[in-house]
């Protein structure tokens, strides 16, 4: 299974991205399994407790040609 590998906004753009709003910074998300409360990797920033979605895109591609957004590297955010 490939690794999931963001673009990191700074290298991108310049500038931080904000903490992620769903794990709160932290990169984990809680959920309960029956009586069990379980933690896992959020989905959202990937572990990385930032968020920045990509100016450039909403999918991943470009706009205009279709191909691979060249900003974030086809994953629709940066963080």
């Amino acid at each position: 299974m490939p690794t999931i590998a963001p673009v990191d906004a700074f290298d991108a753009l310049g500038v931080l991205a904000p903490e992620c709003g769903e794990c709160e910074g932290s990169g984990m998300v809680t959920y309960c399994h029956g009586p069990f409360e379980r933690a896992r990797e959020c989905e959202h920033c990937h572990g990385s407790g930032r968020h920045l979605p990509c100016p450039h895109c909403t999918d991943g591609t470009h706009p205009q040609s279709g191909d691979t957004c060249p900003t974030c590297d086809g994953y629709a955010a940066l963080t």
